[in-house]
């Protein structure tokens, strides 16, 4: 039998050990598993981290893992993971030799290398007397003669901030420098200059550079050089796993896209260090690794799913602008699955799920249903409860003004309906569905409604990937003993685009009954 953790944290640097802390402290299971050769371990001391300025890195990681592992929930492995595989309810991980463990969340804190620009001898000062911030090494390189080697905006930023602690800055541009006239008059008033020969190598002694030399076989003395790196991700769990990337900035092509939970695409991966954070820092990695072991205790403590990010006014906002685009959004009628469904049960207690302007429930309350309808737009359930009230509805429906992800109505019903629960606002549906199938009551009905694709006139502003009838029956994870399978399918209509456009679409219909026994 694999062994069982709350946590696997994928790195055992500034940001992995930070993480591993914290859980730590949180009596979580946690597991590290540390391939070690840090980006940094090549570098003298580390820059601004407060209490450890100056010290080297390996003392830093030697000390972390002394502090972690004082916690007796805590494993810290040397070796490396070769897989990540996500189920329900977690992950599997695979580590190089075979070892496998189960996990309920996984936090890549795996760190970054460095593409250092193409000139020969580079590498042998990297660390020291050639680096990447000037925070981090800009103490150690005052008032001295120092290069920067760059292109374009880049070349600008750079330089214009080392000369913060060196009146003696020159970019090298190694090629044509690609800076405006305006970012060249910037230069020159700040006394830097712009030499755009090839650079060929730089060579020094003892570890310390002194020399570069260009193509032509000149020379220019530079005591320590601020390279245009580009950062890459070390390992290729982030890729395997299917998590988004941010948008290629200046620094990075592959940094690991985290919203303010510090989850990333996949739910149960969270990310922290240099693989996320806009600014590759020893400090900001210990701030993020501290703040993702959090969330990860929060979101486990919670109960399982995707934490939502959304303030709820802001989710609040979204629907009452897209309920407010026009007098009424949706046709008015019930939606076909439901009243095919439902038309063939005994009337009892009904729960409508996103129930929008109301169409569902009037049909349910017409066919002598008692209603409850829940949505989030306050402007929908006006219209909702305008509508029911024209029809002398309103002793048999109740309308509840409410955010699903974050809040789910008491009591027990007879039927559960979630009709097209999508949204281009992301939504707990994990955690939805699960408060929906405990909603139902013995002898009741569940039954769940997705798109199983985009309409042909529909014009998508996400990249949400719209669910399959197997992923959301493995994502309700319900007992068979307990649940009947009555339909779970992809299933057709046909239908009228607004420009009158006709079309056959796939929906995914899924409807459950709970025994009533279970």
């Amino acid at each position: 039998m694999s062994e069982r953790w709350d946590c696997v944290v994928i790195g055992g640097g500034a940001a992995g050990l930070s993480a591993a802390l914290v859980l730590g402290r949180a009596r979580m299971r946690t597991l590290v598993v540390d391939a070690g050769a840090q980006s940094n371990l090549t570098a003298h001391g580390i820059g601004g981290l407060l209490g450890f300025d100056g010290v080297p890195p390996a003392q830093l990681y030697a000390r972390g893992r002394d502090e972690v592992t004082r916690y007796p929930s805590v494993e810290v492995l040397d070796g490396e993971v070769a897989s990540v595989t996500a189920h329900e309810g977690g992950f599997t991980v695979g580590l190089a030799g075979g070892r496998a463990v189960e996990v309920r969340r996984v936090l890549l804190a795996t760190g970054m290398r460095y593409e250092l620009p193409s000139v020969t001898g580079l590498d042998e000062f990297w660390g020291g007397s050639v680096f990447h911030c000037p925070f981090c090494h800009g103490w150690e390189m005052r008032e001295q003669p120092l290069g920067v080697i760059a292109q374009g905006e880049r070349a600008i930023h750079m330089a214009t901030l080392l000369s913060q602690w060196s009146d003696d800055v020159v970019v090298l541009s190694n090629g044509p420098a690609e800076v405006s006239p305006a970012g060249l008059e910037h230069l020159t008033a700040r006394g830097i200059a712009v030499d755009e020969r090839p650079v060929s190598r730089v060579s020094g002694a003892d570890g310390q550079l002194d020399t570069v030399v260009f193509a032509d076989g000149t020379t220019l003395s530079r005591r320590g050089l601020l390279v245009a790196s580009t950062l890459l991700q070390r390992s290729g769990l982030a890729r395997a796993l299917g998590v988004a990337y941010a948008p290629p900035g200046p620094l990075s092509e592959e940094a690991i896209a985290v919203d303010a939970m510090w989850q990333t695409s996949v739910p149960g991966v969270f990310a922290a260090g240099d693989v996320s954070v806009p600014m590759p820092q020893v400090a900001a990695a210990v701030a993020s690794g501290s703040a993702a072991a959090a969330a990860i205790v929060r979101s486990v403590t919670d109960g399982g799913g995707r934490m939502s990010t959304y303030d709820e006014q802001d989710v609040k906002a979204h629907w009452e602008a897209r309920y407010g685009e026009r007098e009424r959004v949706f046709s008015g009628r019930v939606n076909p699955w439901l009243a095919e469904v439902a038309g063939s049960l005994s009337p009892g207690r009904a729960l409508d799920l996103g129930c929008g302007e109301g169409a569902d429930a009037v049909w349910l309350a017409e066919n002598g249903w008692h209603v409850v309808g829940v949505d989030i737009s306050e402007t929908a359930l006006q219209r909702a409860a305008e509508e029911v009230a024209e029809r002398d509805l309103c002793d048999r429906t109740d309308f509840v003004q409410m955010n699903l992800s974050e809040d789910f109505p008491e009591g027990t019903f007879d039927l559960v309906s979630a009709q097209f629960l999508q949204s281009m606002v992301q939504l707990d549906r994990e955690r939805i569905f699960a408060a929906s199938a405990r909603a139902v009551a013995p002898g009741g009905v569940l039954i769940i409604v997705d798109h199983g694709a985009a309409p042909p006139w529909a014009n998508l502003k996400h990249d949400h990937e719209f669910p399959t009838v197997e992923g959301v029956l493995a994502q309700i994870d319900l007992d068979p003993g307990q649940w009947e399978t009555l339909r779970a399918a992809p299933v057709e209509r046909d239908a009228v685009g607004p420009d009158g456009q006709q079309a056959v679409l796939v929906d995914n219909l899924i409807v459950l009954r709970r025994r009533a026994d279970g």
